[in-house]
């Protein structure tokens, strides 16, 4: 038998264990790109090259956190009228 309070502090458990998650994988694409950075600097044979290539890199960074963001949006949205029940 599961009661309201319980099954709130389930899903408060699951969504701090996302929130982990995220962070985790947003530390993880940080030191990605640090490193991607620091090969693409000491690869290429000048600077303007490799300052195409980051701002590539920084257009495709900002589209997935724009997406990231967006379906966010859309699971808070798709949660929140259960919410209220």
């Amino acid at each position: 038998m599961t009661t309201p309070a319980r099954s709130r502090r389930t899903d408060d458990l699951r969504e701090r264990r996302r929130a982990a998650r995220r962070r985790r994988l947003a530390r993880i694409d940080v030191a990605i790109g640090v490193v991607g950075g620091g090969v693409i600097l000491l690869a290429t044979p000048g600077l303007a090259i490799a300052a195409l290539i980051a701002l590539i890199v920084l257009l495709l960074c900002g589209a997935s956190f724009a997406v990231e963001r967006q379906l966010a949006r859309r699971r808070h949205r798709a949660q929140a009228p259960h919410e209220h029940d």
